[in-house]
C-alpha cells in the first residue's frame, strides 16, 4: 500500500491564463495513482518556511501572492499561492513521516535560499523548496536526495552545497540545451561537502539505455554513502513527449529509479515537474518501483550519435567521481 499525501489546496494555486504548470497536472497524476493500491493522507500547513528560505524571500512570496503578481516571467502567483506553498512543504513532511509520495504543487526544486539559485534566470515555476523541508525541519543527517526531473534542481543543490551530510544526485538534460542553464559535473559542493553534489547529464534524445548506465553508478555511490534516508525530487518531464524537454525516458527508467529506494527503511518522494504523459505513465511506473511491485517494462534505445555524446559526458563524470566514490 502506497501512501499519497494530497489535498485540494494544491489545485488552488492557478494561473489567470494558460500556463503549463496548472491544476490539471493533479488530475493527470491522480488518474495514474488511482490505478494502484494507495491510501491518502492530508498534509499539514507549516509556519516556518524561513528554516530554508531568507525572510526577505518569504515576505516577497507572501506579498506577491496577496497582489496576485508574477514573481518572474515563468512563475506566477495568485491569492492562494502562499498558502498552497506552505501546504506543499507540509506535504513533503507528511511523506517523510509515512514513507510516502507527496502529490504537491507548486513545485520547489528550483527555489534556493533567496529564490533564484546559481544564476538561474527565473524560479522555473517553483515557490518554496519542498523536498528540503523535512531535512531542515528535523535536522536530518545522512540523507541522499535523488532528483530525476529533466531540469537541474539548482535550488536544492544550492541549499545543501556546503553540507557534507546531504548527498545530492541530480540527473538532468544537458544544461547547455535547457533551463536553468547550469548543473555541470564540476559543480561538486564546497568545503567539507566536496564530492557530495553530483550532476549527471543526459543529452537531448537520450533514452532508457543511457539512464540504465547511470543506475549502477548511483547505486555504488549510495552504497558508499550509506544514507539513513533516501529522498526523491520526482519530476516526470523527461518522459518521451511530455512537452518541455527533449529527453526520451519511458516507464523502464522511472521504475528503475523507484526500485533504488527499496534497500532503505526511511524514504519519501515529492512531485516536481511533469506536465502530460510523464505524469500518467512515468509516475505510475515510479510508484510501482518505489513500492517494490514487480513489473517489467520495455527498454528504449538511443541512437548511436546520442549514445556517443553521452559516453563522453560519462567519461568526464567518472573522472570527477572517482576522487570521492568507489565507482
Amino acid at each position: 500500500m502506497i501512501t499519497i499525501v494530497y489535498d485540494d489546496i494544491y489545485k488552488y494555486h492557478a494561473p489567470k491564463g494558460y500556463h503549463v504548470e496548472n491544476p490539471s497536472r493533479i488530475d493527470k497524476a491522480l488518474s495514474a495513482i488511482n490505478q494502484l493500491k494507495v491510501k491518502f493522507k492530508k498534509p499539514i500547513k507549516v509556519d516556518d518556511p524561513q528554516i530554508i528560505h531568507s525572510e526577505d524571500y518569504v515576505k516577497l512570496v507572501e506579498k506577491h501572492s496577496k497582489l496576485e503578481e508574477n514573481l518572474d516571467e515563468d512563475t506566477y502567483t495568485n491569492r492562494y499561492t502562499y498558502e498552497s506553498a506552505l501546504y506543499a512543504m507540509g506535504g513533503a513532511l507528511e511523506a517523510f513521516e509515512t514513507n510516502g509520495f507527496a502529490l504537491v504543487r507548486p513545485p520547489g526544486h528550483h527555489a534556493g535560499v533567496n529564490g533564484r539559485a546559481f544564476g538561474a534566470p527565473t524560479l522555473g515555476f517553483c515557490i518554496f523548496n519542498n523536498v528540503a523541508y523535512p531535512i531542515k525541519k528535523y535536522k536530518l543527517k545522512r540523507v541522499a536526495i535523488i532528483d530525476f526531473d529533466v531540469h537541474y534542481g539548482n535550488g536544492t543543490q544550492e541549499i545543501f552545497y556546503d553540507d557534507p551530510d546531504i548527498l545530492h544526485i541530480d540527473v538532468h538534460q544537458d544544461p547547455r540545451t535547457i533551463y536553468p542553464g547550469n548543473g555541470f559535473p564540476d559543480m561538486i559542493g564546497e568545503k567539507d561537502a566536496e564530492g557530495t553534489k553530483i550532476n549527471l547529464l543526459i543529452p537531448p534524445l537520450g533514452s532508457d539505455d543511457l539512464y540504465e548506465e547511470l543506475i549502477p553508478i548511483i547505486q555504488a555511490i549510495l552504497d558508499d554513502f550509506k544514507p539513513a534516508v533516501i529522498a526523491y525530487s520526482a519530476g516526470f518531464d523527461s518522459y518521451m513527449g511530455d512537452g518541455l524537454a527533449s529527453v526520451n525516458a519511458t516507464e523502464y527508467t522511472f521504475y528503475s529509479f523507484g526500485v533504488l529506494s527499496n534497500k532503505f527503511t526511511k524514504k519519501y518522494a515529492v512531485l516536481e515537474g511533469g506536465y502530460d504523459k510523464g505524469l500518467i505513465k512515468g509516475l505510475k511506473a515510479f510508484l510501482e518501483g518505489f513500492a517494490n511491485i514487480k513489473m517489467e517494462y520495455k527498454k528504449y534505445q538511443s541512437n548511436d550519435s546520442v549514445r556517443s555524446r553521452f559516453m563522453n559526458y560519462l567519461s568526464e563524470e567518472k573522472n570527477i567521481l572517482r576522487n570521492y566514490w568507489s565507482i
